[in-house]
């Protein structure tokens, strides 16, 4: 479905896509950052514990995968050690799944990146040959582990 959303500030870290593991999966680490002490208190800190998400930038050759979660403030002190993204209001393509948890992260990213991107391109919208290509080269999958529902964003143009 396609719709406009606002600003987002993803806070976490980035892993080259050399750091996938034999399963095409960033398993290991998304387990470092689920271990790591300045994140933990990140999201105790803004009460987001129960939230997470992962950001996938492509680029011309490669990706940078993102571990984190996205913060609803612009005003959040970014820890020393993590890292902040902006992502622009824009008008996005969405998807919403529900029964997941954080197993999702885990799965092999040749499989949940293609079978998102299939369905956006089923709902009509066209599709970069090489993801890198397009002006907003984002997509987002934003976990609330209260509601077991994730929401996935495929960033199709910022928005003014």
């Amino acid at each position: 479905m396609k719709k406009t959303i606002d600003e987002k500030l993803f806070v976490g870290r980035p892993f080259p896509a050399s750091l996938m593991n034999a399963q095409k999966s960033f398993m290991e680490s998304n387990q470092q950052m689920e271990n790591d002490e300045t994140f933990q208190k990140f999201l105790a800190d803004n009460n987001l514990e129960n939230k997470r998400t992962a950001l996938i930038v492509s680029g011309e050759d490669s990706f940078m995968y993102w571990y984190g979660v996205l913060v609803n403030s612009k005003d959040v002190k970014v820890p020393t050690g993590l890292m902040k993204f902006d992502l622009p209001k824009a008008e996005v393509e969405e998807e919403e799944q529900e029964n997941q948890n954080l197993v999702f992260f885990n799965l092999p990213l040749t499989s949940t990146v293609s079978t998102f991107v299939k369905k956006v391109m089923d709902n009509g919208v066209k599709v970069y040959q090489n993801l890198g290509d397009s002006d907003t080269p984002y997509m987002v999958w934003d976990l609330n582990m209260d509601t077991k529902k994730l929401t996935q964003d495929f960033y199709l143009k910022a928005s003014e």
